[in-house]
């Protein structure tokens, strides 16, 4: 009655665990015997046939792709593996484990081969467990749908899933006394008759709670590491950690097994070993097997380091993980609020950092400031001084200027102003001279910024104006001003576009203007409704002989009513002086480049990208340090972020991070060593009350060749 009395005791959770702490290693081997040669053989698969899938993020493998066929293949792929191994692995865990709880021997593969015997039985077991699974979450989701509280629902499942805890003792009713797949089930439930109660709480505690805190605390742990020993700390930690979890849970569940027995009527110790087979005596443990398990994933940690595969290798940071918005309204002294809607641009700072430009709808603008290229510690600040006489009006514009400051838009009473910023404050431009006034409020005027090489600034300015009365219809006429200093103390204005007014929309994307060789401004104009685009290309530096030109027609009104408003486009010069704007077709919804073959664009070529979606955010565009065009879009299903590259009108697109949705924000800038980093947000449905974030997303290697 040694066993029995000893089985007796209470505190279950406690005694399995350190019952599997004295015996890893025995308890391990199954694991070690059929896991790691499937792990190896899976891994080895999925270096091999990943393909363009493939890429490294913060120095994890990940597949990205352009499609969710090759993740959804290797994700059920991979769980078929797990799961097959798995149900051996821990039915023949629980026999070693129950051996050691009444002192008999078992070897691991006299545990595998009784496992595989009673193999029926536990599929059997399996299949009921996933039809129970299913039915929770249909319950569950059947609760919240006719109450709409998601709490409710949230007990529904947690009270089932407690209920069905003492279902894992019928794990060891099919090993060790031989019963069915549903038979074990309803022994198990006759065991915990007495001792429901206590019996599921060890059995949530001991298999689930506990191994889930552990591996939760392994992962924040090792995000805290640098990259390289992250990646080996998930190489060797996360082996160790897979190996180890499934002994501790089978010893609870063996010893909770044996407790159960042990407190029925007329039990003995051989009654406690009923079922064991019989095996020759212990044998040292071979430590050496324990060494091999862990070269898998020491091997793939390598594969990822050493990267033998060019896979992309990328850095992304979740800037606002830790943020909350904080509530507000109006003008004060408060925190800025940053939404889900509000990225408008993103600069390169004066080392290696990063500013971002936030801008809502009828707000005041702030900046969102990196001190270095992982912007792991952003800062954000409000952009305009505090007691400055300015319109709380959407849509603040920026331009980097050389010595790494930013000049930003501002209004006071329809008068545009600047301010110059640094990463933390912005102050007047010197003079805080008006540049400009609007006859409409400013949302209703385009602005774009560009700094001439040569020094000065250019404003492209687009506002309404009657064309003979009050009652007359209007214009939408599009000015250059010359600065001849950042300030711009000395506007120089000059009308170089007059067109119909009635489709613009507030949007600071349907206005840019870049510089082409020689200081000569260009300026791009999209019409938000009917999807024209109209192309304003200057002669010389005052631009006193601009030519329009309409490379992308209207559409008709037909086409118009179907499709509604869309977004507006980017604008960059190539050093030849020949445009390129990127922009989404109002026709299709489609991402496009407009390649200009001519310095007016009168002839031009358009380059499909992506197909067409909703709701998304206009496409960035940049020019790299050999001056090939490079723009970063979402793609057509919304769930991926994709980079292309464009040269001689043929665009190769790559994925660079996965989406949970389309955001509304999109920037892009080539960092101080000259990367391209994309600043978006990953939209997890913020207009609903879901999860949304500011992403930063810098591809390390060549992207296209």
């Amino acid at each position: 009655m040694e066993h029995v009395e000893r089985l007796r005791k209470d505190g279950v959770p406690f005694r399995g665990y350190l019952d599997a702490g004295r015996h890893l290693v025995r308890l391990a081997l199954p694991g070690v015997l059929v896991h790691v040669p499937l792990a190896a053989l899976s891994l080895l698969a999925l270096t091999v046939a990943a393909g363009d899938s493939a890429a490294l993020v913060n120095q994890r493998f990940q597949l990205i792709g352009t499609s969710d066929a090759p993740l959804l293949i290797w994700t059920v792929l991979l769980a078929v593996v797990a799961l097959a191994g798995e149900i051996v692995v821990f039915p023949a865990t629980v026999i070693i484990a129950t051996g050691h709880l009444v002192d008999r021997h078992v070897s691991p593969v006299e545990a595998l081969r009784v496992t595989v015997r009673r193999l029926p039985s536990l599929l059997v077991l399996l299949l009921i467990a996933v039809l129970a699974f299913g039915a929770t979450g249909a319950v569950g989701v059947g609760v919240l749908m006719a109450t709409d509280q998601q709490w409710l629902a949230t007990v529904v499942l947690v009270v089932a899933a407690y209920a069905a805890m003492p279902g894992l003792l019928a794990v060891p009713g099919i090993l060790l006394h031989g019963c069915s797949g549903l038979g074990s089930i309803r022994r198990a439930y006759r065991l915990t008759k007495l001792s429901f109660l206590p019996t599921a709480l060890t059995m949530a505690f001991g298999v689930f709670l506990v191994p889930g805190a552990a591996t939760w605390a392994l992962e924040s742990g090792l995000r805290l590491l640098p990259g390289p020993f992250a990646t080996l700390g998930w190489g060797l930690a996360g082996t160790v950690l897979a190996l180890a979890i499934t002994p501790f849970q089978a010893a609870v569940v063996a010893r909770q097994f044996l407790h159960c027995m042990a407190w029925r009527t007329e039990m003995n110790d051989s009654d406690l070993a009923h079922g064991l087979p019989n095996g020759p005596p212990s044998r040292p443990a071979r430590h050496s097997l324990l060494l091999a398990a862990l070269l898998p994933g020491l091997l793939f940690s390598g594969v990822v380091l050493v990267n033998p595969f060019g896979w992309l290798e990328i850095a992304e940071t979740n800037i606002t993980k830790s943020w909350r918005p904080a509530d507000r309204s109006g003008r004060s002294d408060n925190e800025p609020e940053l939404r889900p809607f509000d990225l408008r641009d993103v600069h390169p700072g004066r080392s290696t950092g990063l500013i971002m430009v936030i801008d809502g709808f009828e707000d005041y603008a702030s900046l969102l400031a990196c001190a270095d290229a992982s912007c792991r510690t952003p800062t954000f600040t409000w952009a305009e001084p505090l007691g400055a006489n300015t319109d709380g009006a959407p849509g603040a514009v920026s331009v980097r200027l050389p010595d790494g400051r930013l000049l930003l838009t501002t209004w006071s009473h329809q008068a545009l102003r600047l301010l110059t910023c640094e990463a933390d404050k912005c102050v007047p431009a010197p003079g805080n001279w008006n540049i400009a006034r609007a006859n409409y409020p400013a949302e209703y005027t385009g602005v774009a910024l560009a700094v001439r090489q040569g020094g000065g600034l250019v404003v492209a300015f687009a506002d309404k104006e009657r064309v003979k009365g009050d009652t007359s219809p209007t214009k939408d006429i599009v000015s250059i001003i010359s600065c001849a200093d950042m300030g711009c103390s000395r506007p120089e204005p000059r009308q170089v576009a007059r067109l119909d007014a009635s489709a613009y929309l507030p949007d600071v994307h349907n206005l840019a203007v870049a510089m082409a060789p020689g200081d000569r401004p260009v300026a791009a104009r999209f019409d938000t409704t009917s999807g024209q685009i109209h192309v304003i290309s200057c002669a010389d530096t005052a631009c006193l002989q601009p030519h329009v030109t309409r490379p992308i027609p209207p559409y008709p009104t037909s086409v118009n009513d179907r499709i509604g408003r869309e977004t507006g486009l980017a604008l960059a010069v190539r050093t030849d002086g020949r445009p390129v704007i990127a922009y989404r077709d109002m026709s299709d919804r489609a991402t496009k480049l407009l390649d200009c073959r001519t310095s007016d664009c009168a002839q031009a070529d358009v380059i499909t990208l992506a197909a067409g979606g909703p709701n998304r955010a206009t496409p960035a565009l940049v020019l790299d340090r050999v001056g090939r065009p490079l723009l970063a879009y979402q793609s057509q299903d919304g769930t991926r972020l994709m980079i292309a590259t464009c040269t001689e009108r043929r665009c190769v697109s790559t994925a660079v991070a996965r989406m949970r949705g389309a955001g509304d924000g999109l920037a892009m800038t080539m960092n101080g060593q000259g990367k391209p980093t994309i600043a978006w947000i990953d939209d997890g449905g913020s207009l609903f009350g879901g999860e949304w974030a500011v992403m930063l997303t810098t591809p390390l290697s060549p992207i296209a060749n």
